[in-house]
């Protein structure tokens, strides 16, 4: 128990000091997770205190274990049916289906984790190999949810912060970022929804007095018949944007492009001050750490979106992540994975 405080104290400070030092990145997400998984094991410990029983690490890590396989398998069901709606309200398309094939490989790997208990049990003297092979995966399995719940849980506390600093902090310059368009040329309500935002925080810091630029960033994709910046700065100049504020960055084909591109246009511009990045809300964060990464002070803050649509979205966020830092991943998911297979191939071979 003790030793289990101590490093929930840690991880709470750690994700306290990373969070005040540079909140534009993962690692306080990560450290806070940790302290959430923590204050499960305590309360595990404390429970079986109480109930006059021996506590002891592997009863810790047998509930810990047997929740995390119920926890997987209601995220399946719940990404396959949010997926469902989502197919059924856009359409069938590859890039909807990401959330859906989560849910799918998460609830095989309950049900063939279920089976493997159930034959051990009703077999003893039967081969176990397949059993230990999937407890075996499910140690990547893990450190995979494990980032996927920080980065959810993360996204969460930073849209709350940045939302704070748009009032506290007036903008010298917004920059918005693009999504598809409508029949190739028409702003859609995703679109139109960061649009808005992107306005009412240009609005917050000119009625501080500054006068700031507006960016609208985004290219013409091989089936529109506009760039994405054109389309959004008619938007906004038809809502009563000034004409003189409005910049169009369109050459973008993807976020990082948009944030490069959008620095070099600051930089062009002397903006001096915060900057405002406005996407959608699920898409904030991965922004703002694009931000830090080309130096642009500020922060990113992101429209509502509706609650089908996210979970897809978020999981396409953290592929995005997770690939563009995909060797550390690797090497991550290597060291925590040989002690747990050469202990699964110890067993397995006896």
């Amino acid at each position: 128990m003790g030793a289990l405080l101590i490093a929930l104290v840690l991880l709470a400070l750690g994700a306290g000091i990373t969070a005040w030092r540079e909140p534009r990145r993962l690692l306080p997400g990560i450290f806070g997770t940790g302290a959430v998984v923590i204050v499960a094991m305590v309360v595990v410990a404390a429970v079986a205190g109480a109930c006059g029983r021996e506590v002891s690490g592997a009863m810790v890590l047998a509930v810990v274990a047997v929740t995390g396989l119920v926890a997987a398998a209601v995220l399946g069901v719940y990404l396959v049916g949010t997926g469902v709606e989502l197919v059924r309200r856009e359409g069938l398309r590859s890039s909807m289906m990401l959330s859906t094939a989560l849910g799918v490989l998460l609830l095989v790997y309950v049900v063939g984790v279920a089976a493997g208990l159930v034959v051990g049990w009703l077999i003893p003297t039967s081969d176990h190999r397949l059993l230990f092979v999937l407890a075996a995966i499910g140690v990547p399995a893990a450190y995979i949810g494990f980032a996927l719940l920080a980065l959810v849980i993360w996204s969460a506390v930073y849209e709350v912060w940045a939302r704070r600093r748009v009032r506290r902090d007036p903008a010298g310059a917004v920059i918005v970022l693009g999504a598809g368009l409508i029949d190739g040329r028409r702003v859609g309500k995703l679109l139109a929804g960061r649009l808005d935002l992107a306005q009412e925080v240009f609005d917050l810091a000119e009625a501080s007095g500054r006068r700031p630029i507006m960016i609208c960033s985004g290219g013409r994709g091989a089936d529109e018949e506009v760039s994405e910046a054109a389309a959004m700065s008619d938007y906004l100049l038809t809502r009563g944007m000034r004409g003189d504020a409005v910049l169009a960055e369109d050459d973008s084909t993807d976020t990082a492009e948009n944030i490069a591109f959008s620095a070099k246009l600051l930089a062009d511009h002397r903006v001096v001050g915060p900057v405002a990045v406005v996407t959608s809300d699920y898409h904030a964060l991965r922004a703002a750490m694009l931000m830090r990464g080309n130096e642009i002070d500020g922060f990113a803050t992101g429209a509502r979106t509706a609650s089908y649509f996210v979970p897809n979205a978020e999981v396409r966020e953290f592929a995005a992540i997770m690939w563009k830092h995909r060797w550390l991943n690797l090497a991550l998911v290597v060291a925590i994975s040989i002690p747990w297979l050469l202990a699964v191939w110890d067993v397995s071979v006896r």
